[in-house]
């Protein structure tokens, strides 16, 4: 089909089939040879990034992690106005995060 013309019905002069030939001499018509026929046959390729997913999600939902103590002086820290960033390390925390993304 010829997607520059895409509003123009898919029918046309050409002949699209391979095992006709275009002069309509049915008799003398072979078949097409198999990778001719292989070639012209769309291929999809399903991943199973869902069911990853999925398997990723029941990992995190069963890690349980009792940070509450750090959580706490965190708050502690905020609110007293004691709490410093460390651009460095945020920086280097984002770089691993990108380099981790970038593997997929």
């Amino acid at each position: 089909m010829d997607i520059k013309n895409i509003n123009t019905p898919a029918v046309s002069g050409r002949n699209n089939d391979p095992a006709k030939p275009a002069n309509g001499d049915v008799a003398s018509s072979k078949p097409a040879a198999t990778s001719e026929i292989e070639s012209n046959v769309d291929k999809v390729t399903l991943t199973d990034v869902q069911g990853q997913l999925r398997a990723l999600e029941q990992k995190a939902m069963n890690v349980h992690s009792e940070n509450s103590d750090r959580i706490a002086q965190l708050r502690e820290a905020i609110n007293n106005g004691s709490y410093k960033v460390d651009a460095e390390k945020v920086a280097d925390k984002l770089m691993q995060t990108e380099a981790m993304f970038a593997r997929f």
